[in-house]
């Protein structure tokens, strides 16, 4: 027999039910891909070992990782995968040797095609997380829709189909996608420089060096206002195409010709720049850091700027070891705009209702760095949100207002939550399967259900929205009126905020 996949372990019963052979796995601590192949008895690489029903006589037979092990009937011999390779190894303790085979699979394309539409429609019917449809009668719409299957002639096509007919219940989250029907490879990849370039009088000129990208280096000295001669030996002028040439390099590093204007003359230079396929983290982390900036240089370092990437566990990660930077600031815009959600919701509004309850001062140390929690922002906080903040990035502003955490500025989220996970189709292809409802608490209301945050699109405290002039102008309305609202928090005197006070009421604590 053999155990599921799942199991730490798989194993069989030799044919005279004696002998147990067995597959140990990589001890928790073999992280590299040395120890996760270092075999042996008692050691932490996979491998595939005998022991007497008795626990005597335990040998190693082979390293390797045996995935999916089998058997013959005869216990003679196991096929098992490798790498995605099936292999085979005789028990009498030859090495493994992989199984060389073909084998032609005739895919009724039309039969697959009605599997895929078919299966799509009876999984939101079983897993869509309201029993109702949203009110829409689901039998009749696929009757509307599966008619059109006879017009579908490729995989696109009935995914097409099925998001159509899915669409009809107006929810998010959903969707069917998978590999298309003919895969084609890339025709080039762009070694990018890490720095633009515009048309000058006669050459390209230099005209923003992306911060702590491939051409922001010391060595290289390159600067604003530097004329580009040459990319990788090929002359050019303003107007060229240059593109093609860095869709064409050799290699990883590009020679670039530059000249710049000096004292009485012109200084020519060769740099050796290494250049990426993707400028999209540097442009991320160049946008970060310029915020940040700013609002240093805004708030006279009293407001600290974060910004939450995306709902998942790396920018969770990110978030600790910022608010442990940031820990001693007067108070912090936490941003989340255009965050297309994960989850995480739960760990970072723990973070951010702490509140200081007490020091541990020594004799000599700061008197700040006693404080108690020390991962926390004492001041107040602003939650910054725009209409590309969707689903966790929704319920965490929620979140963060109904726990009374601060206030919230920008303009109304996407209006797109519902918990999801997938399913995998016949083909390889995957359905969106929306399955679990979010509402807010309400303790009034029955099951304690309150908002439900599909389509709902949480509001901001402070209405605010960067009109295309400041995107054209570099100006981020937005976030100076996310430090505005901080700042003003700050000269209300609360050092910890706390919700205002009703109409009438005094201040905290007074009668």
């Amino acid at each position: 027999m053999t155990s599921g996949a799942s199991n730490e372990y798989s194993f069989f019963l030799s044919k005279d039910g004696k002998t147990i052979y067995y597959v140990s796995r990589p001890s928790a601590g073999g992280s590299s891909r040395r120890s996760r192949w270092r075999g042996g008895d008692g050691e932490s690489g996979s491998a595939l070992h005998s022991i007497g029903l008795d626990g005597e006589d335990q040998k190693k037979i082979a390293d390797g990782r045996f995935s999916g092990l089998t058997p013959t009937t005869d216990r003679k011999t196991v096929f098992f995968t490798d790498d995605d390779k099936l292999r085979r190894l005789s028990l009498s303790g030859k090495k493994p040797e992989p199984v060389k085979f073909a084998l032609t699979v005739r895919v009724d394309k039309r039969g697959e095609w009605e599997q895929i539409f078919e299966e799509s429609w009876r999984v939101m019917k079983y897993r869509f997380y309201d029993e109702k449809m949203h009110g829409f009668d689901w039998d009749d719409i696929k009757a509307r829709y599966k008619p059109t299957l006879a017009y579908v002639g490729a995989n696109e096509d009935v995914y097409d189909l099925a998001n159509e007919m899915i669409g009809e219940l107006n929810a998010s989250h959903v969707g069917v996608g998978g590999r298309p029907e003919r895969s084609l490879d890339d025709a080039y990849r762009t070694a990018l420089l890490g720095f633009e370039m515009e048309p000058g009088d006669e050459r390209y000129v230099v005209s923003h060096i992306y911060r702590d990208g491939p051409a922001d280096k010391e060595w290289l000295d390159l600067k604003a206002g530097d004329e580009v001669l040459s990319i990788d030996g090929q002359e050019i002028v303003a107007g060229d195409n240059y593109w093609k040439l860095l869709n064409e390099t050799l290699n990883d590093y590009v020679t670039v010709k530059t000249a710049r204007a000096g004292e009485g003359e012109v200084v020519q230079r060769e740099l050796r720049i290494k250049t990426v396929n993707s400028l999209r983290n540097v442009k991320y982390e160049e946008w970060v850091e310029n915020n940040r900036d700013w609002v240093e240089e805004y708030s006279a370092g009293r407001i600290a700027y974060l910004h939450i990437r995306s709902m998942n566990q790396s920018s969770l990660r990110r978030f600790e070891n910022e608010i442990d930077r940031f820990w001693n600031a007067k108070g912090i815009v936490v941003d989340i705009r255009n965050n297309g959600g994960g989850n995480i919701d739960q760990e970072l509004l723990d973070i951010l209702e702490r509140r200081p309850y007490e020091y541990w001062n020594s004799r000599r140390g700061s008197r700040a760095a006693g404080r108690r929690p020390h991962q926390a922002i004492a001041g107040p906080k602003v939650m910054l949100i725009n209409h590309r903040s969707g689903s966790d990035s929704e319920v965490t502003p929620q979140g963060f207002r109904d726990l009374g955490l601060g206030r919230i500025v920008g303009n109304p989220t996407a209006a797109a939550v519902i918990a999801t996970g997938s399913y995998r189709l016949i083909n390889g292809a995957s359905i969106r399967t929306p399955g679990a409802l979010v509402a807010t608490y309400d303790p009034t209301q029955p099951h304690n259900y309150g908002i439900n945050l599909e389509n709902y699109g949480v509001p901001p405290d402070v209405w605010v929205e960067n009109t295309p002039q400041d995107v054209l102008a570099g100006f981020d309305r937005e976030l100076e009126a996310a430090v505005d609202e901080a700042l003003r928090m700050l000269e209300s005197g609360r050092w910890q905020y706390e919700p205002e006070p009703a109409a009438g009421d005094g201040p905290p604590g007074s009668k």
